[in-house]
């Protein structure tokens, strides 16, 4: 049977069109902005929403959102106060939640305390970028009893050993790396991306959906021809930065309403 991220996917799939999983730091830029940013996302045609703990060492992301999870952090966001914004936010949301934290925060939290606590705020999906599935076991085992699909990363330059892993361990979705580095916004990828997303599609089991670098609907579309679904994050962070408080919403609604028209019917 399946979850309630890959059942969103595969719906959107089977429909002529493709998941659109937009990401925002909790508390960026403020709680109050972040809530009116959820609504927005939901309200535009997200799938999924993930959603990022701030981590002060936060290696797999680049400036954009390093600088997100600083303010947040400055802002006092945690992972207890991200799930009671979440649990407050749940009424009438019917778009799973992925969290997206490093590793640290979660052991200090408790992982069991954790996995439970997630899931009763409606928390349906966890990525943790420095979380390798050659030690995941444990981790994966908790999530199951939760209900949390753990969801692993694949990087071009993991090895066909750990290809294998990743395709054999992930829940959900497979979250493909569309560059390699850091996260944010690029005004090019690779060139031979299509090609290793329909390899991997082959292989997967599960919806296989790209993230990294992805900044505008052309790319969102040109992607979208070949995986299940885009992640998209650094791109609206940086609207986000550049725009006034009183425009911040209306510019992010714009822009998502826009990547979610390039995804129609692709």
């Amino acid at each position: 049977m399946r979850g309630p991220i890959e059942a969103a996917i595969t719906a959107r799939r089977d429909s002529g069109s493709r998941a659109l999983i937009p990401f925002i730091t909790s508390g960026y830029p403020n709680k109050r902005q972040f809530n009116r940013l959820m609504n927005e996302f939901i309200g535009t045609g997200a799938d999924i929403i993930e959603v990022g703990i701030p981590f002060s060492d936060p290696m797999a992301d680049g400036k954009t959102i390093q600088f997100s999870s600083q303010k947040a952090l400055e802002n006092g966001v945690t992972i207890r106060s991200t799930l009671d914004n979440l649990s407050s936010l749940r009424d009438g949301r019917n778009v799973p939640i992925v969290l997206m934290s490093y590793l640290n925060p979660i052991l200090s939290y408790g992982l069991k305390k954790f996995a439970k606590d997630a899931s009763n705020c409606g928390v349906r999906g966890l990525i943790i970028p420095d979380l390798i599935p050659d030690e995941g076991a444990k981790i994966e085992q908790v999530c199951r009893k939760a209900d949390i699909d753990l969801i692993y990363l694949l990087a071009p330059t993991s090895d066909d050993t750990r290809k294998r892993l990743i395709l054999k361990r992930t829940h959900g979705f497979l979250y493909l790396v569309a560059i390699a580095g850091v996260t944010g916004a690029r005004g090019s990828l690779p060139g031979n991306l299509s090609g290793w997303i329909s390899s991997i599609k082959r292989e997967s089991r599960y919806p296989v959906c790209v993230g990294f670098g992805i900044s505008n609907g052309h790319q969102a579309r040109t992607i979208g021809r070949y995986a299940d679904g885009i992640i998209i994050g650094s791109a609206i962070i940086d609207i986000i930065r550049r725009s006034s408080a009183n425009r911040a919403a209306i510019e992010v609604h714009n822009f998502i309403k826009r990547i979610r028209k390039e995804l129609t019917n692709v």
